[in-house]
């Protein structure tokens, strides 16, 4: 049984993604996350995310939400260090949008063999989270990033 619908929603617009405007940091272990979201703006939102493990960055991903031939759909394309894509040239990480509650949405993988649904939410305590949730409904939910909401200022963070 799957978790998740897989049907495209049809009808929505960029705009009631809106709550995930912003700036975004995190932190995991010795890792430093952060995700910045911009308003929709030609019917697209952009966000940028990257990763920075003890000081050094990691990987970088570019999103876009906009619109697709069924609806809303995620993509995402992950860069190197130095900006070399993961993907094919013409190719991105692609999600359709299959549920939207309030301040929660739910994207179903484009590709067969995906690590299964992303689902972006604001948490009750006004935190971002992404989290992957398996195919299956066996299968635990995978990777769980929160970020914290963040002003355009450098970030501090304590000492380890």
């Amino acid at each position: 049984m799957k978790r998740h619908s897989t049907t495209p929603l049809s009808k929505e617009t960029v705009d009631q993604l809106d709550w995930m405007i912003g700036r975004w940091e995190g932190i995991d272990g010795e890792s430093r996350l952060e995700e910045i979201w911009s308003p929709p703006n030609g019917n697209i939102m952009m966000g940028m995310f990257r990763l920075v493990q003890v000081g050094v960055p990691s990987f970088y991903e570019f999103m876009l939400l906009k619109p697709g031939v069924n609806g809303l759909r995620l993509h995402i394309k992950h860069f190197s260090l130095e900006l070399v894509s993961w993907e094919e040239k013409e190719s991105s990480v692609s999600f359709d949008l299959v549920e939207i509650n309030g301040r929660e949405a739910v994207f179903c993988p484009q590709a067969s063999g995906s690590s299964g649904w992303a689902v972006y939410r604001i948490a009750d305590d006004g935190w971002l989270e992404f989290v992957e949730i398996g195919e299956e409904e066996t299968v635990e939910p995978g990777l769980h990033l929160r970020f914290a909401p963040a002003t355009l200022n450098p970030p501090t963070f304590p000492s380890a």
